[in-house]
This record gives C-alpha cells, sequence and structure tokens, in this order.
C-alpha cells in the first residue's frame, strides 16, 4: 500500500520551546487585537478593520482555525480576507478610511492650531497613511 501523503516517513520535529511561546503569543496578541477591534464597533473613531486584519495575521501564524472564523463574520469579514489574500481595499473602504483621517486631521488642526509643530507630529502619520491607503488597488 502506498505511504499516506498526509504524513511523511519521517516525523517532523517537536517544535520548540521558543515556537510554542511565540505561537501563544500571537494566539493572545490576536485575541487582544480582535476585542480592540470589537469596542470600536461601538466607539466612534476607532477603527474594527485595521485591528482585525492584525488578528487575522496573528491567527495565521498561531490558529488558522480563528483566522477562518474571522473571514465568515458577514460585514468585515470579507474586507479582512481581501486584505490578506490580495492586498486589496474596497472603493467603499476607502472612502470610509479617508474620511475618518481626513476628520482626525481637521480635529488636530482645529485642537493644535497654536502648536505648529505638534500639528505636523500628529498630521503628517495621517497624511501618509491617507496616501498609502489611495495606492492600493480595489476590490
Amino acid at each position: 500500500m502506498p505511504p499516506d501523503t498526509c504524513h511523511d516517513a519521517v516525523a517532523p520535529p517537536a517544535p520548540s520551546l521558543i515556537q510554542l511561546i511565540g505561537r501563544q503569543s500571537l494566539f493572545v496578541v490576536g485575541w487582544a487585537c480582535f476585542a480592540v477591534g470589537t469596542v470600536g464597533l461601538f466607539l466612534p473613531l476607532l477603527p474594527t478593520t485595521v485591528f482585525w486584519i492584525a488578528a487575522a495575521w496573528a491567527w495565521s501564524k498561531s490558529c488558522p482555525r480563528l483566522q477562518h472564523k474571522l473571514y465568515t463574520l458577514p460585514v468585515a469579514g470579507p474586507h479582512v480576507r481581501a486584505w490578506m489574500e490580495d492586498g486589496t481595499i474596497s472603493r467603499r473602504g476607502k472612502h470610509f478610511a479617508l474620511a475618518g483621517l481626513s476628520l482626525g486631521l481637521a480635529m488636530c488642526a482645529f485642537t493644535l492650531q497654536d502648536a505648529p509643530l505638534l500639528l505636523a507630529v500628529a498630521g503628517l502619520p495621517q497624511i501618509a497613511a491617507g496616501g498609502y491607503i489611495l495606492t492600493r488597488p480595489e476590490s
């Protein structure tokens, strides 16, 4: 009888302690990112999808079953999957992200109008993030 293709003749080496700790750490990071993203469903200006993308990445390394469950969530799941698999963002997602960044930048400009250096420190990352989002392909 031919050998089963799912099992090699030689058993893979047992994972080291560092690999086990790393995997468990990524599992916890995935849950933390998922929790923060879930809070973002209820708090304005706290992004959900970004944290769920981070959770999907962490779970892809530690628990693919949870990554798959995240992909099947009705609203955000397809967006997370599109980013993880293709690096794409939907046009609607781009509009929402850019609107949120613009609102945040406007709030910073209003609040920090007397401190141009702080405004630059707070605003430049938002502008850079907006440019990055604009250059991503659309799904």
